[in-house]
């Protein structure tokens, strides 16, 4: 998600007050820089998580979102032991 700037500590007020990150469809949130200021993982049926992310598009902080969807995930563990496999 990208936020209007300067609305990070106001927009996570909000989510929290709304529950909408206390989730079991919400993984984890992250506060990032770059492009995007928060990245939100989600996980279980797709109309669950559609709903859920027009819930959070519904802030009037939030300027831009965009969807990645996973096939597979992978731990740090599995990618590193694919790495020394190919060494």
């Amino acid at each position: 998600m990208e936020l209007l700037p300067g609305k990070e500590k106001v927009f996570c007020e909000e989510i929290l007050e709304k529950g909408l990150i206390l989730d079991s469809k919400i993984e984890r949130t992250d506060f990032v820089h770059g492009s995007y200021d928060f990245i939100c993982v989600l996980n279980g049926p797709i109309k669950e998580i559609d709903r859920r992310l027009i819930e959070l598009r519904n802030s009037p902080y939030i300027r831009k979102t965009e969807t990645l969807i996973c096939f597979e995930m992978f731990t740090w563990d599995q990618v590193k032991q694919k790495v020394d496999e190919e060494k």
